[in-house]
């Protein structure tokens, strides 16, 4: 009989590696691949790339402590993304504004609100 610890490769009963859980995990975030597309580069089933992602995701990002170090403002945006004959399909994108120290991207938005009346209301 012939044994070896695989803890480290992978949860108990798991069906992905770790290693197969951040490459999905980035995948869907970074890459933006559809979860089909992660369930067929990883020869699996959809619902258990799905119920892996959403799994990995809740415990490296959701359950994270320390997600908003750093974070000083967030700005909030809800509009129709997509219009369809049953009615409007709406997003709500949450956005770190905190400003960058070269001036560039979120740190450009809030100088530029800033100088239309201030920054508090992001909504107007």
């Amino acid at each position: 009989m012939w044994r070896q610890d695989t803890s480290l490769a992978a949860e108990r009963r798991s069906k992905l590696s770790r290693a197969a859980l951040t490459w999905a995990l980035e995948a869907l975030v970074v890459a933006h691949l559809s979860v089909a597309r992660v369930a067929e580069a990883l020869a699996v089933a959809w619902d258990t790339a799905n119920d892996a992602v959403l799994t990995e995701g809740r415990r490296v990002l959701i359950e994270d402590p320390a997600r908003f170090d750093g974070v000083a403002v967030v700005g909030v945006d809800e509009h129709a993304w997509r219009h369809t004959r049953k009615g409007d399909k709406y997003v709500t994108v949450i956005i770190d504004l905190t400003p960058v120290r070269d001036g560039t991207g979120p740190a450009r938005l809030l100088e530029w609100r800033a100088l239309q009346g201030g920054v508090q209301d992001l909504a107007r």
